[in-house]
């Protein structure tokens, strides 16, 4: 049941950066929209810190310190998108899909307590990266 909320957290803040970069895209951004991406991926990161971690970075840095730096980085980036006034926080957001897709992607594809996520990952990114050409083309 733990796997269930903290990575369903994960994949719905996912989806929210991916609402938020579309609607950035569309010039059309919200901060509440962007309030509820960073609520939704703190409150995920915090239950992998307490389930997964037990609050001991050692533990989080042994399992993989590459994934450890992807995933503290996306989240820094992501709260910065969250505080920053609207103009860098849609590029800050653009900055942070790369980063959080192949933290995302790289634990869906590697373990198989996620690996529901592979295909609705991969989903999400292709239409938010197709949707937000669109919306650059026809500007």
């Amino acid at each position: 049941m733990r796997d269930h909320i903290t990575f369903g957290l994960a994949y719905a803040g996912y989806v929210l950066l991916c609402i938020n970069l579309v609607v950035h895209a569309a010039r059309r951004p919200r901060r509440w929209l962007l309030w509820a991406m960073a609520v939704t991926i703190s409150t995920h990161v915090f239950l992998i810190w307490h389930w997964r971690f037990e609050w001991v970075p050692a533990h989080a840095w042994d399992k993989s310190p590459a994934g450890f730096l992807i995933f503290h980085n996306a989240l820094a980036v992501l709260i910065a998108a969250t505080l920053t006034p609207q103009s860098w926080s849609g590029r800050l957001l653009f900055l942070a899909l790369p980063i959080v897709s192949a933290g995302a992607l790289g634990a869906a594809f590697r373990y198989d307590y996620v690996a529901q996520y592979q295909w609705p990952l991969v989903s999400a990114l292709a239409v938010t990266v197709l949707l937000c050409i669109w919306l650059w083309t026809i500007r």
